[in-house]
Parts: structure tokens; C-alpha cells; sequence
């Protein structure tokens, strides 16, 4: 069948670094992306988070 999918994206800047939150909803699937100067930071998967940065992607919920 046809899929659906969503995109949302949201552009700040905090302290001068421009946080750029991605989320995207493709077939009941949840996926969040966080990026910081266009370099991918965090990413969470329905829920999950798939970051192998050496932060915790709630920390950056702030920005999004």
C-alpha cells in the first residue's frame, strides 16, 4: 500500500550554533534527527536514542 510520511523541521540558534531539529514520521515509525552546525549530533527512533555521541539526546530537547 501507499505509505505516509511527515516531515518537520525546526532551525535556532543557541549560543551562536545554529540547532536544526528534524523529525520525520514515515509509516507509524518515529525518527528525530539533531544537528549543530549541519553535523549530525543525536538521533532517536521512536523513542529510542541511536546517538553514539557522548551526550544524552534529552539535553538537547531544549533546542527543539
Amino acid at each position: 500500500g501507499i505509505g505516509f510520511r511527515s516531515v518537520s523541521t525546526s532551525t535556532t540558534f543557541v549560543n551562536g550554533k545554529r540547532i536544526t531539529t528534524k523529525r520525520v514520521v514515515e509509516n507509524g515509525q518515529e525518527r528525530v534527527e539533531i544537528q549543530e552546525d549541519g553535523e549530525l549530533k543525536a538521533t532517536e527512533v521512536n523513542g529510542e536514542e541511536q546517538s553514539c555521541w557522548p551526550f544524552r539526546i534529552e539535553n538537547l530537547k531544549v533546542y527543539s
